[in-house]
């Protein structure tokens, strides 16, 4: 059975990835910043500072790109 692969899916599931796994990697960092606090069963969000924001951002656009190429050519070659 042959797939048809939209011509914009490495763009789409590069946006979603990104967008969706940004969020949560501001969870984790909000949670690795309030370590100390683990006693308390809330989590405190907090936003990164800009410098902070800009590297999540790079290693989660490094990611999206890999996880849209393998998505795209996982459907192309299975």
């Amino acid at each position: 059975m042959k797939i048809h692969i939209h011509n914009n899916l490495i763009l789409i599931s590069m946006i979603v990835f990104l967008f969706l796994n940004t969020i949560e990697n501001i969870i984790h960092f909000s949670i690795g910043r309030n370590i100390d606090s683990k006693n308390t069963a809330n989590i405190n969000i907090e936003i990164p500072e800009i410098f902070d924001i800009i590297k999540i951002i790079f290693i989660m656009g490094i990611f999206s790109i890999l996880q849209a190429l393998f998505t795209y050519y996982g459907l192309k070659y299975l």
